[in-house]
């Protein structure tokens, strides 16, 4: 569901030649005009006419050099791309105050690491980033999550970000092994949900009200998310140090790893958290 918002643009003219192919036609489309009028019988060509004209002077340039005008394209494209989430991570800076009042929090609560994710619990992506989450968390490293549920996948997505909130709620440090639970079980349906709050000794009743709550909660992230223009989920920023926050393509330990300590990439095997044997 994340998708690649980064590219690598290696023609640097690519621009210099959109824009030069755009004069051409701006030029192909004057230059019939100026025919049409000035002609008596270039009066009676149809618009049509004029359109099959512009199209093939256009066709042209581009069968000249078909690859300029595709990589031209491509970069626009990643440009503007860029600048939105430029954009995004800037107002996802100034709402952090707000962001960290509605967050579920994981993590060191005074880490310099910050990972913000609006998340959907039944993403396949979003399930690979609470499991990295958690392995990072159990090997103690640096780093706080501040979590969004958020339920656009339908009903069931809805009620198990409904029931995150809940045992959150009701008892923070809990609500950790109990999304291990379901990130980890095969199937994330009711059954699933009943079996992890039996393992974490939280029954239905403990959590009736809050679940109320959480629908409220629920409701307020995805206003949240709406606000700042969520384009999918998992959507990751990464804020270290009070710097301003920056959208990370990554749901993997050896992506996030290198964040939290500066690692070069070569250096993040050494330093990925241990995994038992079975």
């Amino acid at each position: 569901m994340l998708k690649k918002y980064f590219m690598e643009n290696k023609n640097s003219s690519c621009c210099n030649k959109l824009s030069l192919f755009v004069s051409l036609a701006a030029i192909a489309i004057s230059a019939s005009t100026y025919f049409c009028k000035s002609n008596k019988v270039e009066e009676k060509q149809t618009d049509s006419t004029l359109d099959e004209r512009v199209k093939s002077i256009v066709l042209d340039f581009i069968k000249q050099d078909p690859k300029s005008i595709t990589d031209a394209i491509g970069e626009g494209f990643a440009k503007k791309r860029d600048k939105e989430l430029d954009d995004l991570s800037k107002d996802v800076t100034s709402k952090y105050t707000e962001i960290r009042k509605q967050a579920i929090m994981f993590g060191k609560p005074d880490s310099k690491n910050i990972f913000v994710c609006f998340f959907d619990p039944l993403c396949k992506h979003c399930i690979d980033f609470q499991k990295t989450m958690i392995k990072l968390i159990k090997a103690k490293k640096d780093a706080t999550f501040k979590l969004l549920p958020v339920g656009v996948l339908g009903e069931d997505s809805v009620k198990l970000a409904k029931y995150y909130l809940a045992v959150y709620a009701k008892n923070p440090e809990k609500a950790l092994a109990f999304i291990e639970k379901i990130v980890t079980s095969e199937n994330a349906d009711q059954k699933a949900i009943d079996s992890a709050l039996k393992d974490i000794n939280i029954t239905a009743d403990d959590i009736k009200d809050l679940l109320t709550e959480g629908d409220k909660q629920l409701i307020s992230n995805g206003m949240l998310a709406e606000k700042l223009k969520i384009p999918v989920v998992p959507a990751t920023f990464f804020m270290k140090d009070g710097q301003e926050a920056k959208m990370i393509q990554a749901t993997a330990v050896d992506q996030i790893l290198p964040l939290i300590e500066e690692l070069q990439p070569s250096d993040t095997e050494k330093n990925k958290p241990e995994q038992k044997q079975n």
